[in-house]
């Protein structure tokens, strides 16, 4: 009894460590072994997604249909695809290769919700219609910056499932075979001696504590012997299973160091790109600068790395401040204008665009900015407006030889027929009433052109615009009445009076009011407005932007209008389209305004007709010296 005992204590003290052991072996391996298997149906399904995605990327962009169902037809005939799917920038089926008739179709589900929105790589899990369990892989196609479309491949899981169910039970198997055979040692030990079980115990334990090369010498050739031959084989396939944990992890590696190289690969777009990057964590510290930043600003990506964006940007704060509104606000802004202050103190002008940087599952990570140098555009805006001014110029000079060789040819006739006609009393009158007209007709077109030249010297009041308005309606009052003019007056209340030269935006009134007078020959509305105009600076963040309130003034007339095809002549000097006009009354208007610090233009009116609008600050920026000008240009 007491050997039965025994025997039957060690049987089971054997099989329950044996259990344990390979339990846990089981567990382990089972557990590595599957995360292996389905990493390399991932890995499979993402290089079949990108290869898909590289070979799609021209179609997408020409939109040819016919070369994207070939690439998903080819992709589809791989070992284990179900399904391959390429969409448009909208989301809808661009080429499917098991439903060709859902072409054009917005998928409906969450999965493909999901996939369409995707904004990188993107992995699901998922049933078909025939319920067969796929991997569902995403990849968004971006062409500089946008989305293009996305690329979707649908891989089984069936074969994966399959080595996963082979390899557990060929460990089970292996568990049942090395308990059955450790149960059976165990019985035959008790029964011989009790060194050789405590042999087995000391080797199982140290096996238990991972030190899996352990060899028992048999001493015997009988059941001890295969007992301790078969713990020897158990331990020889704990250290091949080990092996192959190792092989996986070589795998693992070599895995991690390709995520590396595409990091690297990311780096040298970055690197190439001749835009500055510059992206900012959530607490607002700079995280990269790109070589284009670096020679932008001046700083090295290794020395602003972690440093507040105001720290950074001190020498541009209206930088950091965008920088700051796209990340509290979390909307981008695009294509702000400003004048970059680089360490050295030289100012470069730039676009800024920024915008929120996004990560996994839309995680917030920070804000990215876009520097675009704009030194060149400004040197061939520069070129530009040089060369308007020359065109202004020649316009302006064949306006004048228009305007004085008329009166100078009447002087000329009179001056060839002066000698021989000299006694003739007629003639003298003539000459008399025609050549001191047509010499004071030229000395006023000069005059006026000297208005346009010559400095402003203007003398600034209180000008109160409601009363000013009133008094231009009086100087007109016969004309408004002889053509049934019917006037509207509408003056806001709160408007406080100016600081400008009243004579000067009177003469500007004056000739806003005649051309609108005579663009209502058959009677009409004039319509005058006295109010406010505000604005902001675009160059500050919306939060720090304070409205900037101008006087507004507008003529409104209810006319023919003016065509388009005149309209970028209408401030030009000698241009009218009136019979006897000089055409500076507009260009002298324009010139005041702008003396002023306000700006002039016009529209067309919602029922025909024209309104001009004049826009003047409350207080002048550059007050001129005393003197001002009382001619009203025509």
């Amino acid at each position: 009894m007491r050997l039965r005992s025994l025997q039957t204590k060690f049987l089971w003290g054997t099989l329950l460590v044996i259990g344990f052991v390979m339990a846990t072996v089981m567990v382990v391996v089972e557990h590595r072994q599957r995360a292996a298997i389905i990493e390399e149906v991932q890995r499979r399904g993402e290089v079949l997604t990108r290869n898909l995605a590289a070979i799609s990327y021209g179609p997408l962009l020409l939109y040819n249909y016919t070369a994207l169902e070939q690439n998903v037809a080819r992709v589809a005939g791989e070992a284990d695809v179900v399904y391959a799917i390429v969409l448009d920038a909208d989301g809808k089926v661009a080429a499917h290769s098991s439903h060709p008739e859902r072409v054009g179709v917005v998928l409906d589900g969450p999965v493909h919700w999901q996939a369409a929105g995707a904004g990188e790589f993107l992995v699901q899990e998922t049933e078909t219609s025939r319920r067969e369990a796929v991997y569902d892989f995403a990849l968004p196609v971006r062409v500089e910056g946008r989305k293009w479309g996305t690329i979707r491949v649908g891989l089984s899981k069936e074969r994966m499932e399959a080595e996963i169910g082979k390899t557990r039970l060929e460990l089970g198997a292996l568990t049942l075979g090395v308990l059955l055979l450790g149960g059976l040692a165990a019985a035959l030990i008790a029964r011989r001696i009790a060194q050789p079980m405590q042999q087995l115990a000391e080797g199982a334990a140290a096996i238990s504590r991972g030190e899996l090369p352990q060899r028992i010498e048999p001493t015997t050739a009988d059941e001890i012997g295969r007992l301790a031959a078969a713990f020897n084989h158990m331990a020889v396939q704990l250290v091949q299973q080990r092996s192959d944990l190792e092989e996986a992890n070589v795998e693992l590696h070599r895995h991690f160091v390709e995520l590396v190289d595409l990091k690297t690969y990311t780096d040298s777009i970055l690197a190439s790109l001749t835009n500055g990057i510059v992206t900012v964590d959530l607490d607002g510290r700079v995280v990269t600068l790109n070589p284009a930043a670096e020679l932008l600003t001046g700083f090295f990506s290794g020395e602003v790395t972690g440093r507040y964006c105001s720290e950074t940007f001190a020498h541009t704060p209206v930088l950091s401040d965008i920088l700051m509104e796209t990340l509290a606000s979390h909307a981008p802004i695009s294509n702000v204008p400003l004048t970059l202050r680089r360490r050295n103190g030289s100012a470069t002008p730039i676009e800024l665009s920024t915008a929120p940087l996004k990560g996994g599952e839309g995680k917030d990570l920070g804000v990215i900015g876009v520097f675009r140098d704009l030194t060149l555009v400004r040197q061939l805006e520069r070129d530009l407006r040089r060369s308007d001014r020359l065109a202004a110029l020649g316009t302006l000079a064949t306006g004048l030889a228009h305007e004085i060789k008329n009166p100078l040819m009447s002087i000329l006739t009179f001056t060839r027929h002066l000698a021989r006609r000299f006694d003739d009393p007629h003639f003298r009158e003539k000459f008399q009433s025609v050549v001191p007209h047509e010499l004071e007709r030229i000395n006023g077109i000069v005059e006026r052109l000297l208005e346009l030249a010559r400095p402003a010297r203007m003398s600034f009041t209180l000008v109160r615009l409601p009363a000013l308005l009133d008094r231009v309606v009086e100087l007109y009052a016969n004309q408004i009445e002889a053509r049934q003019v019917v006037v509207v007056r509408q003056y806001a209340r709160d408007v406080p009076p100016i600081q400008a030269d009243q004579e000067g935006i009177y003469q500007v009134v004056v000739n806003l009011v005649a051309n609108a007078l005579d663009a209502m020959e058959g009677g009409g509305r004039l319509t005058l407005r006295a109010g406010w105009s505000e604005s902001r600076d675009p160059l500050l963040p919306s939060r720090r932007r304070s409205p900037d309130r101008r006087a507004k003034i507008e003529v409104e007339d209810s006319g023919g209008g003016i065509p388009q095809s005149e309209s970028d002549r209408i401030f030009n000097p000698f241009y009218t389209t009136k019979e006897g006009g000089t055409g500076l009354g507009l260009a002298l208007a324009h010139k005041i305004v702008e003396d002023h610090g306000g700006t002039i233009n016009f529209r067309s009116g919602r029922a025909g007709g024209t309104v001009f609008t004049v826009v003047l600050p409350l207080l002048p920026d550059h007050p001129a010296d005393a003197g001002g000008g009382d001619e009203t240009a025509r």
